[in-house]
């Protein structure tokens, strides 16, 4: 899907893996795609890829595509139990385990829509099964607009500092060897020294972080980590405070390089909007303009805010929430309404007020908050609402014995920082007229 440039030298360096501490050049990575393309040719089939940020994940993950099967790519961490769950409800006719160099075949079998190449979860680790289907298509059309806006070239060369069964993730991937730029893959999280140590080693030049990352360098200090190669900051996967965004746009501007704010939907492939830099810090506060080939527009009721709809060639053929929904054509026809609170400016600058549905992000992950309070309901009446970059949890009923056993079970359920889980006691939760939580009631109180 993305090695076909055959203007890319072969000679031309990649892929590292840091596991091998081995680079892999573009003609190594080509001959390894044919070969395992290869070995899976045959009807087309689901296969499920429990990756990581290594050469055999991303192999798999081109291979499958390139050989027709529809592939989901998940977290190789998710527990036992979630993952026997999603075979049983989907089905998959080819496993591959990361760290496995082979998969293993089962015998289910159902219909696929032809056009369905990538499948990725909407739901960061909260367990729900639901998937983003999406067309090789889409995948590409995104990666082609991002690589141009980023003026991707092949002097760049990435880290993987995010998971590249996120969407987010995915795409610095895809948009990297799209243009004949390199990429340097490793599970180490950027609090280890392991990471910065590799990232001045390979002469990193791009870092994609979600709000967290840039939160915790923050507290790192950029100036203090000696990476005289960065030149290009990106930042997604939720809305960064002001502050921070200020902040690593000087800090780029300082060293010659560049910080762009970016917004998107795991829905529309990856990312859907970018703030040029150097309209920073005039346009702070917004997440950007449309990107090439996409159009935002306002759905209200005549006021100023409303729903941001995205129309483009990235945005998916529609939901999966079972192996039957597979077989399912394009239902969006290119449209997709994002659930987000927003509004543009004249020059079709876009700014992000809020969620208009009860899902949240934390630390690049899309949580829904029904989820969670479904998870705790079974000790009480409890409401959740999101706060500044943490979750805030009320109940009828616990202590702070309790809410520290709480607390400890969610983050590792939903693998975040159990810090960004703020638990608070009420006689009490508010309800309006009919009887319902009153969530207004206790974001206007937090």
């Amino acid at each position: 899907m993305f090695l076909l440039d055959t203007t890319i030298p072969e000679s031309s360096l990649a892929l590292y893996d840091a596991a091998q501490a081995r680079w892999y050049t573009y003609g190594e990575l080509r001959s390894e795609v044919a070969s395992m393309t290869e070995s899976l040719r045959g009807p087309k089939a689901l296969a499920f890829c429990f990756c990581r940020n290594n050469i055999a994940s991303v192999v798999w993950y081109l291979a499958a595509v390139e050989a027709g099967h529809a592939l989901a790519l998940l977290d190789d961490g998710l527990t036992p139990e979630f993952k026997t769950r999603l075979i049983e409800l989907y089905g998959p006719e080819l496993i591959q385990e990361a760290g496995q160099h082979g998969w293993r075949q089962t015998n289910a079998a159902g219909e696929i829509a032809p056009q369905l190449a990538v499948l990725l979860s909407t739901s960061g680790s909260t367990g729900s099964p639901k998937f983003v289907r999406l067309t090789a298509g889409n995948v590409t059309a995104n990666a082609e607009s991002i690589s141009e806006v980023l003026a991707i070239g092949a002097a760049d060369r990435a880290i993987s500092s995010l998971p590249m069964h996120y969407s987010y993730g995915l795409s610095v991937l895809n948009t990297h060897l799209l243009r004949g730029a390199s990429m340097v893959l490793t599970n180490d999280g950027l609090m280890s020294p392991n990471f910065w140590k590799l990232f001045r080693e390979q002469e990193c030049t791009a870092f994609a972080g979600v709000p967290y990352s840039y939160q915790m360098l923050r507290r790192l200090g950029i100036d203090g980590l000696n990476v005289p190669s960065l030149r290009t900051m990106t930042q997604a996967g939720g809305k960064l405070h002001t502050d921070l965004v200020a902040h690593f746009h000087e800090k780029m501007v300082e060293r010659g390089g560049r910080f762009f704010v970016m917004y998107g939907q795991t829905e529309a492939t990856a990312r859907i909007a970018i703030l040029p830099h150097d309209r920073l810090p005039e346009k702070l506060g917004s997440a950007g303009v449309a990107i090439p080939g996409g159009r935002f527009h306002i759905e209200s009721d005549g006021s100023e805010s409303g729903e941001l709809i995205y129309t483009g060639p990235n945005v998916m053929m529609g939901y999966a929430s079972c192996r039957e929904d597979l077989a399912l054509g394009d239902v969006l026809r290119g449209r997709l309404a994002t659930g987000d609170l927003a509004r543009l400016d004249a020059e079709g600058f876009v700014t992000i007020e809020g969620r208009m549905k009860r899902d949240a992000k934390l630390f690049g992950l899309r949580i829904n908050l029904d989820e969670i309070e479904g998870m705790l309901r079974a000790h009480g009446p409890t409401a959740v609402i999101s706060g500044p970059d943490k979750l805030l949890i009320y109940c009828e009923h616990g202590d702070e014995t309790a809410f520290a056993r709480y607390r400890m079970d969610l983050a590792a359920k939903l693998k975040v920082n159990h810090r960004a889980l703020e638990f608070f006691r009420l006689e009490r939760l508010p309800v309006n007229g009919s009887g319902k939580i009153d969530y207004q009631a206790l974001a206007a109180n937090r």
